[in-house]
């Protein structure tokens, strides 16, 4: 009997590649304008290496270059070229370059840069990119190919490298995990949440002319002032982002004070006094100014305006404030001046892999919970597909969800958020239902689901005549507030009957029952989604403190992470299985018979995913 896994061995993918990678060539035929190539990528296989602890030959970066042709980038990024331009090097070079620093595990770009640049140690990565000794890329190089492709065009790279895995029936759409992961800028945040564009360059009109007032009086009252006593200079913030209950702080334009001259004076001291006319004064009187703390950038001697740059303002403007829970602490709350990667992932419960599948990567402080539509569209962009569960956390609880959701045809499993609703006993008995949205019977006991009715989108509940079935206690509690004898729903068969219907209640009521024993089940698979962003930052280490300022790099980078994440996980699972399989023919071992059966999967579940 053949393995069920036998079809994702090195040998039979090779074989699936061989028909994939000339349909992805044919799709993408936009010749490239430039033809003064510094470099020349070509396909080309390898033959690919297993030993018997499990490593490959060559690594990684061998492997998924002797598998999957990369040409196609070269048309995907044509319009990017202009065929007057100076000599470039082939985008897919570039890329793979950029790919195989990631795969391989190297943090910093000018260590890796230096691997590729020797003569001997860099050969191999050099001849899968095709690059020679002559022209070697540099940071900068890397940096603007990034720019020069955006965001736009390696989320494309990225869809046809899913699109290779769904053919390879690796990916099939059915259960997908959403989730997104804070991850810090290389910018030090300076303690303002409500920067805006005009932070970066403010107008002061007329400082010159209140500073040498302020100064004129402190030296005609120098027995009331402190003479070394700091003199600040303010200015009202521009920025119109604070809320109505937040005040507005000052900025300051520049601090210093009046001190007695020791000698003779610097030039800067000196140029400060002629800048606030002040310099007879302090001759007179043996005094200087002392500069202490400046923000100033211009100054403009015919008004006597300056123009400075908020000292609250980072450096990556395009970077907000986010919160999670430490994960050192889960009580505690931890913030994080950066962005947000949010992922969708295809959870495979027959192979027992997951693998990303759209990516979408927003500000810090940006709604997260609207993110999974944009990440659904990415999908049905690309491909044809039907899904058939997405699930997802309490952030995601909108109702614009809910109705996008399962006007895909696919089932919404996300954490209910009960905001400010009272959930006491009392006040549940009141209103008619639980928190999961199962409503009591007139007896007050709880009623049961039964079934849900797709042409009218409702859910179903009886109370089964449960009254009839307690003992003792129960029922002398039940009989103390409730005549059961005068029940009128004993004579159905099912009992009491409510209708709970999705319009009313789209947030609450769902496909699936919310609290019954599938749909708990179906919930313990969001922790994929979770798992692929703790690969991203803990074990790829891309989201890890990366090197990353402003939005475009950002978003950049977690398109990176995401095609990383795919083709590691991808490969790993190639890997694997090539290696158990091997194994197995030698040894018969009982232990890799039991890995490599497929797992076991509850047969409502199964039943559900398989549904077409």
């Amino acid at each position: 009997m053949v393995n069920p896994f036998e079809k994702f061995t090195i040998y039979n993918v090779s074989k699936k590649l061989n028909e994939i990678n000339p349909k992805v060539s044919l799709s993408h035929q936009k010749p490239f304008p430039n033809l003064s190539l510094l470099s020349q990528y070509q396909f080309k296989k390898r033959f690919v290496k297993i030993f018997p602890d499990g490593s490959i030959q060559g690594g990684y970066a061998k492997m998924i270059t002797s598998l999957i042709d990369f040409s196609f980038i070269r048309s995907l990024v044509a319009d990017c070229y202009s065929p007057y331009g100076p000599p470039c090097y082939d985008p897919p070079s570039l890329f793979l370059v950029d790919l195989f620093r990631y795969v391989d595990g190297y943090q910093n770009m000018s260590q890796f840069l230096q691997v590729v640049h020797d003569e001997d140690r860099g050969r191999a990565y050099r001849t899968y990119a095709g690059i020679s000794m002559d022209h070697l890329p540099c940071e900068g190089t890397l940096s603007n190919f990034r720019i020069r492709l955006g965001e736009n065009l390696y989320n494309e790279i990225f869809h046809v490298l899913v699109d290779i895995f769904h053919q390879l029936e690796m990916i099939t759409f059915k259960i997908l995990a959403h989730d997104g992961t804070l991850y810090p800028t290389w910018a030090r945040y300076k303690g303002c949440t409500y920067f805006c564009d005009q932070c970066a360059c403010i107008t002061v009109k007329d400082v010159i002319g209140k500073v040498k007032n302020r100064i004129l009086y402190r030296l005609n009252n120098l027995s009331n002032n402190n003479l070394g006593s700091e003199c600040r200079v303010y200015t009202e913030c521009p920025s119109d982002r604070f809320p109505d209950d937040v005040k507005k702080p000052k900025i300051e334009l520049f601090a210093f004070r009046l001190a007695f001259a020791d000698g003779e004076l610097t030039e800067e001291q000196r140029n400060t006094a002629i800048l606030f006319g002040v310099e007879e004064e302090l001759v007179k009187q043996h005094l200087c100014i002392q500069a202490i703390r400046s923000n100033v950038s211009t100054i403009n001697f015919e008004d006597g305006s300056i123009d400075i740059c908020c000292p609250k303002l980072p450096k990556d403007t395009d970077a907000r404030i986010g919160v999670r829970r430490d994960p050192q602490n889960t009580d505690k709350k931890q913030k994080i001046f950066g962005y947000n990667a949010v992922l969708s992932t295809s959870v495979e419960l027959e192979l027992k892999i997951e693998l990303p599948v759209a990516v979408t990567n927003i500000s810090g402080n940006a709604d997260e919970g609207k993110q999974i539509i944009a990440n659904k569209k990415q999908i049905d962009n690309y491909r044809d597909c039907q899904v058939i569960i997405d699930i997802a956390d309490a952030k995601y609880d909108i109702i614009d969800n809910y109705h996008y959701i399962r006007g895909k045809g696919s089932i919404p499993i996300i954490d209910y958020n009960p905001r400010n609703e009272k959930l006491s006993k009392q006040a549940l008995i009141e209103r008619g239902y639980d928190q999961n949205g199962w409503p009591f019977a007139p007896c007050g006991l709880l009623t049961r689901p039964n079934g849900f009715d797709k042409k009218r989108q409702r859910l179903t509940f009886c109370c089964f005549k449960q009254c009839l079935t307690l003992k003792y206690k129960a029922l002398e509690e039940l009989q103390g507030r409730y005549n059961i004898a005068s029940c009128p729903h004993l004579a159905n068969r099912t009992g009491y009957v409510k209708h709970m219907s999705v319009q009313e209640h789209p947030r609450l009521i769902n496909d699936l029952p919310r609290g019954s024993k599938r749909y708990k089940e179906i919930k313990k698979l969001r922790s994929a989604s979770e798992r692929s962003n703790s690969t991203m930052k803990e074990d790829l280490k891309i989201l890890d403190k990366p090197k990353v300022l402003k939005g475009p790099r950002a978003n950049i980078l977690a398109q990176m992470a995401a095609i990383v994440l795919l083709l590691k996980r991808g490969f790993s699972f190639i890997v694997r299985v090539t290696h158990h399989l091997g194994k197995l023919r030698q040894t018969n071992d009982p232990n890799l018979r039991e890995k490599l059966k497929p797992p076991s999967i509850a047969k409502s579940l199964r039943n559900l995913i398989q549904l077409e």
